[in-house]
């Protein structure tokens, strides 16, 4: 019966590296395309143009892009320690 539970937990830990290993681009990609969108915007309307209230836009597209540059480095090492300890 435990050998049982043992399998199971296996199949799902599994599954869940799996299912990770698909979101990863998603989760990776999405939040780099905004904050370029908010970096694009404000050089566009702020810099171009020479206008302070866009000053926002650059200050979130940068936080945007540092908060997930330094997230996915965690998350990516953990999704490969995960995959090194499952094999």
């Amino acid at each position: 019966m435990a050998d049982k539970k043992d399998t199971r937990k296996e199949n799902i830990q599994k599954l869940l590296v799996r299912l990770e290993l698909w979101f990863a681009p998603l989760l990776i990609i999405m939040p780099m395309s905004v904050s370029m969108i908010f970096i694009g915007d404000w050089y566009v309307r702020g810099y171009v143009q020479k206008s302070t209230l866009y000053n926002g836009e650059l200050l979130i597209g940068l936080l945007l892009l540092c908060v997930n540059f330094v997230f996915d480095v965690l998350f990516l090492r953990s999704i490969r320690l995960q995959k090194i300890k499952d094999f």
